[in-house]
């Protein structure tokens, strides 16, 4: 856990950075500068770019985490895995910018009737999805080569600055809607092109082919989990965006803009999992490489109990604050109270599930990952389909969380079947005990008017209940040692949870 803990703390700070400017761009100036309509439509142009990007990258992405430990030679050019990499990223593009004028009418006839103002957008799709597809590729990259401080903080600190700057400028009217969406756009390209040049800075930019007996042995494995991940990542990128469409389509772009916001805010509970999931990716990669089953298991526990401190630590923030986070958006917003508690239970599943994804995606039974995400895409719409008509944007939030509550508990019984692991120890079932008295402590705190006020005594209260049992008990040593530099109090310095 050496190397993944000191890099999950620096993404992890850099992702917090990201998320408040996030909340700040979303729930304070889109949320009050542009109508539910205008931001509704940022959303699903995000949203669908991200989708698009998805099926363009051809699993790239998957295929650098999977197989770079096998071609990793700065002194041979990594033979040639950049420039053929760049092939197939380009390639994927070209198919997929064909398959989204072909598919046009059927698209434009799904939104025509209740969200209109999307046909007028059309076409800022592909620049919006094209630096999508080569950050996604630049990311994967760097992130096999363990660089992933700077591509963190492009896509979650200095891409959200740059929105800011945006809507800053629309609100002082210094420019209109449409000039806005092309900045936005253009902000998009500047953060890729930042990365390029990272890329060429670190030296590894190997743009030539090269020659190497590495392609005939792995060829075929290659292709053939390329083809799968597609379809895998692809799953997994319309599982967390079909809500967003689909109200776009059964209801209007207010609700999805409503909705969006909510998301947004939720984001904070995938952070620290993302910043891990970062770093972990090749880490496990190369783990099967060497067979080294137990680090694999060890990683699996320790990531999860880790995420689960966290997790619950912000779940109990959110729900402490619920009234008071409301209270800084508009009334209309308020529709939106159980979306918001829906998805942060999905979001908390998917947290504490730990790295089951990456054990599949990465193992040689990878193939079976794109069963269960069949199945849970074809769910996820179904439930879609039922609830939205009937519930509104809370329909699309239950629809979220029975999907990825089942898809993850899929995941966690097949590893644990196949490979003999299970991310959950005794320490897992007292966190939960510990967080479900301090919300029941948390609901007895009495309602202050001020909403500042409101959230600083919230949080004292959860801080030293939650905050204080977890250091009290030793859960993780990794946090309490962490906690232990900072404060320098001898107690808290830890090698093994006291429920050991």
């Amino acid at each position: 856990m050496g190397v993944v803990q000191k890099e999950s703390i620096k993404l992890t700070i850099v992702s917090y950075l990201g998320a408040a400017l996030g909340y700040f761009n979303k729930v304070l100036l889109f949320a009050n500068f542009l109508s539910a309509t205008q931001v509704g439509l940022v959303g699903i142009l995000t949203n669908a770019a991200l989708l698009y990007a998805q099926l363009a990258t051809l699993g790239t992405p998957s295929i650098s985490n999977r197989f770079f430990p096998f071609f990793n030679n700065k002194e041979k050019r990594h033979h040639g895995f950049f420039f053929w990499g760049n092939v197939i990223v380009f390639a994927g593009f070209i198919l997929t910018t064909l398959l989204f004028f072909l598919f046009k009418p059927l698209i434009i006839r799904q939104f025509i009737d209740n969200s209109p103002l999307i046909v007028d957008y059309y076409y800022y799709l592909i620049p919006l999805a094209l630096g999508s597809v080569y950050f996604q590729f630049f990311e994967s990259y760097l992130r096999s080569l363990l660089k992933t401080v700077v591509p963190t903080f492009l896509n979650e600190v200095f891409s959200k600055i740059l929105i800011t700057i945006c809507i800053v400028m629309y609100a002082l009217k210094w420019i209109n809607f449409h000039q806005f969406v092309i900045i936005y756009v253009f902000c998009n390209f500047l953060t890729t092109f930042i990365l390029l040049v990272y890329i060429i800075y670190l030296k590894q930019f190997f743009i030539l082919p090269e020659k190497s007996r590495m392609y005939k042995r792995l060829l075929k494995p290659i292709l053939i989990y390329g083809m799968f991940t597609i379809f895998t990542i692809l799953g997994v990128g319309i599982l967390l965006n079909i809500d967003n469409l689909m109200i776009a389509v059964k209801l209007n772009l207010a609700q999805t803009g409503i909705y969006t916001v909510i998301f947004q805010i939720t984001i904070a509970l995938t952070l620290p999992y993302r910043s891990i999931q970062r770093i972990t990716s090749p880490l496990v990669g190369r783990f099967w490489k060497n067979r080294e089953m137990a680090a694999i298991a060890e990683l699996y526990r320790k990531t999860t109990l880790v995420m689960m401190i966290v997790g619950s630590g912000i779940i109990l923030l959110m729900w402490g604050n619920l009234d008071s986070i409301f209270r800084f958006l508009p009334k209309e917003y308020s529709a939106a109270r159980y979306s918001f508690i829906l998805l942060c239970i999905s979001r908390y599943v998917d947290m504490i599930t730990g790295l089951n994804g990456i054990i599949t995606l990465t193992s040689k039974k990878y193939k079976y990952d794109l069963y269960f995400m069949l199945v849970l895409v074809v769910l996820a719409i179904v439930l879609n389909l039922i609830f939205i008509p009937i519930y509104g944007i809370t329909g699309a939030a239950l629809a979220a969380m029975i999907s990825l509550v089942l898809y993850n508990f899929l995941r966690v019984v097949f590893v644990w079947y196949n490979f003999k692991m299970q991310p959950f120890t005794i320490d897992c079932l007292w966190i939960l005990l510990i967080t479900a008295g301090a919300l029941v402590v948390v609901h007895f705190i009495p309602f202050i008017y001020n909403k500042y006020v409101s959230i600083c005594i919230n949080s004292a209260v959860i801080g030293a209940i939650y905050g204080g049992s977890i250091l009290l008990f030793k859960f993780s040593p990794e946090i309490n040692n962490m906690a232990y530099k900072l404060t320098g109090w001898k107690y808290l310095k830890s090698d093994k949870s006291m429920f050991e």
